[in-house]
């Protein structure tokens, strides 16, 4: 069973990331715990009839065998959840940054953006998912509640984009409005003007903050609220909020910039994201005062004129009025400082010629005078001068200062700084690309990486998918590392084995190993090696080789990309890189395909889940790789993995269609593209341990169903014998002969059977009719002991397969009740 679960008291982002999971993993449960935040109480009622939340404490823990985690990364928020952390694999999706102590997870996305929405939405569309009016609502009320309808720092690009799509799908913006900014209670309007009276700003390092305490006896609503009301009145970075509300006092902070409070608040306790964060105190005093202390460690340096100045400034010196006007506007600059030049570089500046006020000059036909007659006055600051101190003088200098150091009667003048500087954005340095690959990965792979880099200092690489999913900033359950020489595989497995708990395999022969992590991470281990093929299609023959030989074998050149963990850098031999950027999948040589058919399959998977495309030297190496003579000694079990791997995956209908718009399907598997609309159809049951692995084998009975002969396909695939008797079912089903309701109850039968005769549910439903006392009274046997014994001969029957139907269990009964022809069992 796989659980989507967020944390307590459920906000707009909480719940619409839940319901996006549930779209993105198909019978997915999604767990409540807690209750529901502020306005979500009152829309309940309106969303118990539409989705289906189940309590925390109706959920069996033995049973999960998955937890998707979203809007939060901290075990503590995730109530009887916790206890699975480290035993199943979880996902997380959240956008508040990485901490210690965060769930180890094994896949997800963890980003910096303004609502986990926006992290889920991207894939749900990639997947081409569709969602219902109220569930865009919901997901799009996710983003406004958690970026203040758009407006708190923490907005990005990415936010805005998802709600313009969940816009498309339908989401109704008025009613989020209404949902998200309800009018506050009575008990929160009392709070908001205890917090009036006693708001008072502290500064430190020329960061404000707003702090305002408030009592309230018993439980208001939406308080986080207020802190963004307050800070909207008053002229502060930040506001702490102490609300001592019975015998809990909560914490509620937030930041417009500088101050990460989320690190802030996480000394007392607390956590959040950089923006906004919360904690529940004991000893308030104690706490606020130790807060106060610590704010200046917390807080980002402040930026000074020298980090935000425009630089080189040009000087004018003396001149008239035209030709001053002509530089300008030659130039493009609204203003330019005027000065006569001194020895050493140095300018005494007379003043600024602003071009409004020389046209204007111009314009009452002074265009020949002195250009110091015109000349608005120039204030010159330090360029050591915080930008917090800097807006008076701009209203001064009329919207511009100078920025230089005094020498002399002169200035060295070193930039100009204008009001529209206020609001540009300081470009961050950016980390090296290696380091932003690791710091993509989920949790648990991160710290195992970490691990692997401290314990062998060289020749251990990521390569592969992980490496490309982490570019793209995506990420899975496994990890794949390449071991070079002088780096044994089972050295490598017992030490990720004691460090983290789990179970290890070794395949001595081939040189690989499997580690199942007790968190649910799979670390696949390879010692580096290069392969040659005997003939098109054979299986490679391996030996020892450099990293390398090792990443010259990959498919795809996205896929031949390796990160050393010794240095972090990253080994891109054929230009995947560059490719990942066009969404190209390229093949590292002309022979690819002929060499492993199964590369074609491959691709068109990878093509489907990541919207890329195959480059025109792909397309030219396909033709050879199809013909007869290569496919007739291609690995048929690895084209048979390749094409269950594909029908797991939630493009799969994608990548059929695309294998056969290149004219594979057909050649590779003899398959023709089956109609879309009964896998829509395709639910599996919640309580499926592996739900995955049952949908694949449930698509895959649709497949070859809808083939000419399907169980010669089925044979020819190597079909495991119980689906070729489940197709079997099937086609005995269509063909309207009787079914037995009982061979259809199992996945993934029953899945396909209901997807292709939706209009049985009902009958498949029914509870199958089972011999009863009453019908063997029917027969004239008298009551007593004899009943019973009948009754449990025919219970022992059915349990071994003799009967099956209502009617095979009254024939057995008659014979027992009859003539006693059936001997007792031994």
């Amino acid at each position: 069973m796989r659980v989507v679960v967020a944390h307590e008291n459920l906000d707009f982002d909480a719940l619409g990331s839940m319901v996006l999971a549930g779209r993105l993993f198909p019978g997915s449960l999604l767990a409540l715990v807690g209750g529901l935040e502020g306005p979500l109480k009152e829309l309940a009622p309106l969303l118990e009839d539409r989705l289906d939340l189940v309590p925390a404490a109706e959920v069996p823990l033995e049973k999960v065998s998955e937890v998707v985690l979203v809007d939060n990364a901290r075990p503590e928020r995730i109530g009887p959840f916790r206890a699975l952390v480290g035993r199943v694999p979880f996902l997380v999706f959240d956008h508040h940054p990485k901490a210690p102590g965060d769930v180890p997870a094994v896949g997800g996305r963890v980003a910096a953006v303004g609502a986990t929405v926006s992290l889920l939405l991207p894939l749900v569309r990639e997947r081409g998912l569709s969602l219902t009016p109220l569930e865009a609502t919901l997901a799009y009320a996710g983003i406004w509640e958690d970026t203040g309808g758009f407006s708190f720092p923490s907005t990005t690009p990415q936010d805005l984009e998802a709600a313009h799509h969940l816009a498309l799908m339908g989401a109704e913006i008025p009613r989020v409005r209404e949902w998200v900014r309800p009018h506050l209670g009575e008990e929160a309007r009392a709070v908001l003007r205890a917090l009036f009276k006693t708001a008072r700003v502290v500064e430190r390092e020329g960061f404000r903050l707003l702090l305002a305490q408030a009592r309230e006896e018993g439980y208001v609503p939406a308080l986080a609220p207020l802190a963004h009301t307050l800070l909207d009145l008053h002229e502060a970075e930040g506001v702490l909020l102490v609300l001592k509300l019975g015998k809990e006092v909560l914490l509620i902070a937030r930041s417009k910039e500088r101050l990460d409070v989320g690190r802030w608040l996480a000394q007392v306790g607390g956590g959040g994201h950089p923006r906004a964060a919360f904690a529940r105190v004991r000893g308030v005093r104690h706490a606020v005062a130790r807060l106060l202390e610590s704010l200046p460690q917390y807080l980002d340096p402040e930026p000074t004129l020298k980090e935000a100045m425009t630089a080189p400034v040009e000087t004018l010196s003396p001149t008239t009025v035209r030709e001053a006007l002509r530089v300008l506007e030659e130039r493009g600059y609204g203003a330019m400082p005027v000065g006569v030049p001194l020895e050493g570089g140095e300018v005494r500046v007379l003043g600024l010629a602003r071009r409004r006020d020389l046209r204007k000059a111009e314009r009452l036909g002074l265009s020949d005078h002195p250009v110091e007659g015109f000349l608005a006055r120039a204030v010159v600051l330090p360029p050591e001068t915080p930008l917090s101190q800097v807006e008076p003088y701009l209203k001064e200098g009329g919207g511009r200062v100078l920025v230089g150091e005094r020498v002399g009667e002169g200035v060295r003048l070193l930039g100009i700084f204008t009001r529209t500087d206020l609001y540009r954005k300081k470009p961050l340095g950016e980390k090296p690309l290696g380091q932003r690959i690791l710091e993509a990965l989920p949790e648990g792979a991160r710290r195992v990486l970490l691990a692997l880099k401290e314990a062998f200092p060289q020749g251990v690489y990521l390569v592969g998918g992980a490496v490309r999913d982490a570019l793209l900033a995506r990420s899975g359950p496994d990890l794949d590392l390449v071991l070079e020489p002088g780096v044994r595989v089972g050295e490598v497995a017992r030490f990720l084995v004691e460090r983290f708990g789990g179970s290890y395999g070794l395949h001595y022969a081939f040189g690989t190993g499997r580690v199942r992590l007790a968190f649910g991470l799979t670390v696949d281990l390879a010692e580096s090696r290069e392969e040659v093929y005997p003939y098109p299609g054979a299986l490679p023959q391996v030996r020892p080789a450099p990293i390398a030989k090792d990443l010259e074998r990959r498919d795809y050149t996205v896929n031949a990309m390796a990160l050393s963990l010794a240095t972090l850098e990253l080994l891109d031999p054929y230009g995947g890189l560059r490719d990942l950027e066009a969404r190209l999948l390229r093949p590292l040589h002309p022979l690819s395909f002929v060499e492993d058919p199964s590369r074609i399959v491959r691709g068109a998977r990878l093509a489907a889940r990541l919207g890329f495309r195959f480059a025109e030297e792909a397309l030219k190496a396909l033709p050879p790789a199809l013909l007869p003579e290569v496919l007739a000694t291609a690995s048929k079990s690895r084209l048979r993995d390749e094409l269950l791997l594909t029908l797991e995956e939630e493009t799969f209908h994608q990548a059929l269609a695309l294998l056969e718009a290149l004219g594979a399907l057909g050649p590779l598997y003899g398959l023709r593209l089956p109609p879309l609309e009964p896998f829509r159809r395709l639910a599996v049951p919640r309580d499926e341990a592996h739900p995955e692995r049952f949908l694949g084998e449930a698509r895959l009975l649709l497949l070859l169903y809808f083939q000419e002969d399907p169980l010669e396909r089925a044979v020819a695939l190597g079909t495991p014998k119980r689906l070729q008797e489940a197709l079997a079912l099937l086609l005995k089903a269509a063909r309207g002969a009787e079914v037995e309701r009982e061979a259809l109850a199992k996945e993934p039968l029953r899945s396909a059977f209901l997807a292709l005769f939706p209009e049985r549910e009902g009958w498949l439903a029914e509870k199958p009719r089972q011999l009863m006392g009453r019908d063997l009274l029917q027969m004239g046997l008298k009551p007593g002991p004899r009943v019973g014994e009948i009754l449990r001969r025919v219970a022992e029957a059915r349990a071994r397969g003799e009967v099956r139907t209502f009617e095979e269990e009254l024939a057995l009964a008659r014979r027992l009740v009859g003539d006693g022809t059936l001997s007792p069992p031994q």
